[in-house]
C-alpha cells in the first residue's frame, strides 16, 4: 500500500502548516500539561540532581512545562509565519518537527538543572524522562488536532462534491439564458446564465461582468443592484457586497484574507469581495447543500 495513501502525508503537512488547528494542539496541550502537572506530579524527574532548589517541587516542574510549552508554541508559531512565504517540504516539516522536539527537551532539560541549584546532573535518565513526558503532553493534542482538521477538510470536499453532483443532475442547464431588464422594464441584455460572473454596482447603473467568446466583457445595465437582487437570487445570483452580486455557478474558491472574505471566479482574475454584513449568508450557501433552482425567464 502507497505510504502516502495509508499516513496521507500531504493533509500532515497542510496540518502542521496551517494556523487553526496549530492553535488548537497548542490550546490542547496546555490541557494537558495542566493534568500532567497538577494530578500526576511528576517531581521524580528531579531526583536526577545533586541539589535541591528553594523552590517547592511542584514549583520547578510547572516551570519546566512552561519553559517546554513556550518553546513549541514558538516553534508552531514560527512555522505557519514561514510557511505562509515559501513552500515546505515534508522533509523539511519532519526535520522541523525533530529540532522542535530535541530544543522543547534541551529547554526543559537545562532548566530542571538550574532550577534545582545547579550541581552535578544524570544528563541521560533525566532527558529521558523529560522525553517521555513531552511525548505523553503533545502526542495526545496533535493527534485530535490533526483528526479534527481532516474531519472538516473532508467536510468541505463532501460538500463541494455534493455541489458538484447536485450542479450536474439538478441545475439548471447552462445553456438557459437569463434577461436582465431596465428600470423602464424594457429588455436590455440577455445571455447564458453561465455566462454572468458577477454584477457590479455604479451609482444608478449595473455593470454586468460576463464571457463573451470566452473574454470577459461587460455591459452597463440602467439599473440597480438592490432590484437585480430581489429578481434574480433565485437563479443562483448571490449578494455578497453592497457593491457585488456574483454568480455562484462561476465561484471556485472562497478565502480569507485581513480585510475579510474573497471570491475568487473560474473565468476571472477579478476577486470579488464579501462585506460583513454579508459573510454570515455567504458563508451559509457555501457550506449548505444548495441547488440554483432553474430561471423562470423565457
Amino acid at each position: 500500500m502507497n505510504t502516502d495513501q495509508t499516513l496521507n502525508l500531504p493533509a500532515i503537512a497542510r496540518f502542521l502548516t496551517s494556523g487553526e488547528p496549530n492553535l488548537l494542539f497548542l490550546v490542547l496541550s496546555f490541557l494537558m500539561g495542566v493534568i500532567l502537572v497538577v494530578f500526576v506530579q511528576p517531581v521524580g524527574i528531579l531526583d536526577y540532581t545533586s541539589q535541591g532548589s528553594a523552590l517547592s517541587s511542584l514549583a520547578v516542574v510547572s516551570l519546566m512545562a512552561a519553559g517546554g510549552y513556550a518553546t513549541v508554541a514558538l516553534s508552531r508559531i514560527v512555522l505557519v509565519f514561514v510557511s505562509r512565504r515559501m513552500e515546505l517540504s515534508l522533509f523539511w516539516l519532519l526535520f522541523w518537527m525533530s529540532i522542535e522536539l530535541i530544543l522543547c527537551v534541551s529547554v526543559t532539560t537545562i532548566m530542571a538543572w538550574s532550577l534545582e541549584g545547579g550541581g552535578e546532573l544524570r544528563l541521560a535518565p533525566l532527558a529521558g524522562d523529560i522525553l517521555l513526558g513531552n511525548v505523553a503532553v503533545f502526542l495526545i493534542p496533535n493527534i485530535i488536532a490533526f483528526q479534527a482538521f481532516r474531519l472538516k477538510e473532508l467536510r468541505v470536499e463532501l460538500v463541494a462534491l455534493r455541489r458538484k453532483y447536485t450542479t450536474e443532475t439538478q441545475m439548471a442547464p447552462t445553456d438557459q439564458s437569463i434577461n436582465f431588464y431596465d428600470k423602464g422594464g424594457r429588455l436590455a441584455f440577455s445571455t447564458r446564465i453561465a455566462s454572468v460572473l458577477y454584477i457590479e454596482a455604479a451609482d444608478n447603473y449595473a455593470n454586468i461582468h460576463y464571457l463573451n467568446d470566452e473574454k470577459e466583457d461587460t455591459f452597463i445595465l440602467h439599473n440597480s443592484l438592490k432590484d437585480l437582487e430581489k429578481e434574480y437570487a433565485g437563479i443562483g445570483l448571490l449578494r455578497c457586497h453592497r457593491g457585488y452580486m456574483v454568480n455562484v455557478m462561476n465561484v471556485k474558491l472562497m478565502r480569507k484574507e485581513k480585510g475579510g472574505l474573497l471570491l475568487e471566479l473560474s473565468s476571472s482574475t477579478k476577486s470579488i469581495p464579501v462585506s460583513k454584513s454579508y459573510a454570515a449568508s455567504v458563508t451559509e450557501y457555501f457550506s449548505s447543500d444548495n441547488i440554483v433552482p432553474a430561471s423562470t425567464d423565457s
